[in-house]
């Protein structure tokens, strides 16, 4: 599967089927033109920096009570199959949000977690792991150095810093963050903007 950051905490997974996790093109200069046509689009939680989803025609899968064009709704705990997808919505720890959650994934037999806007009191084990989409800014969500204690909770095999530099609030070191958590053991992928790996 390739990997594309998007900036903020938005990323495109692409193989067969394309992903789209919490759109933002609008109001944010660091984004990159996306002419992308995703399958499926994940949306965490409500806010704006999450939500740039009425461009696209597809399918949204997003927290009960969160409204979008062909909408389903998911409860924290909940699994389901979208598009071939296999989809659980999972707790998340954002006090400025009304349906704050995050997203455990598969695609190629691999287990991909993206948290939305998240707290460290919000991360919790969720068994193997393999790429941990961990935000970083800190003011809305965790800090680097709360980021890294995320990493040893969660145990992945790779992790993608994301949600920082988009905002004043959250300016942030990715650089210092990969530095703290390879010291720790974990292996770290700083993306650039509009960057792609293959995973």
């Amino acid at each position: 599967m390739k990997i594309r950051w998007l900036s903020h905490s938005c990323f495109e997974i692409r193989n067969e089927k394309t992903i789209l996790i919490d759109p933002f093109f609008s109001n944010n200069s660091l984004a990159p033109e996306y002419k992308g046509k995703p399958d499926l689009i994940l949306v965490t939680h409500e806010h704006v920096d999450h939500t740039d989803v009425s461009r696209f025609d597809s399918p949204v899968v997003c927290p009960k009570g969160f409204k979008a064009q062909k909408s389903q709704e998911m409860m924290i705990g909940e699994k389901r199959t979208v598009e071939g997808i296999r989809i659980e919505m999972v707790a998340s720890n954002h006090p400025h949000s009304k349906y704050a959650t995050g997203f455990v994934f598969e695609v190629e037999g691999k287990r991909l977690y993206h948290p939305g806007d998240t707290f460290l009191k919000g991360v919790a084990p969720l068994g193997k792991i393999d790429v941990f989409f961990v935000p970083i800014g800190g003011y809305f969500t965790m800090n680097i150095d709360e980021a890294v204690e995320a990493l040893k909770i969660i145990k992945p095999k790779l992790a993608i810093p994301m949600h920082y530099n988009t905002l004043p609030q959250i300016k942030a070191d990715p650089g210092e963050f990969a530095a703290k958590a390879e010291k720790a053991g974990f292996k770290v992928k700083v993306l650039k903007i509009d960057e792609e790996i293959e995973v």
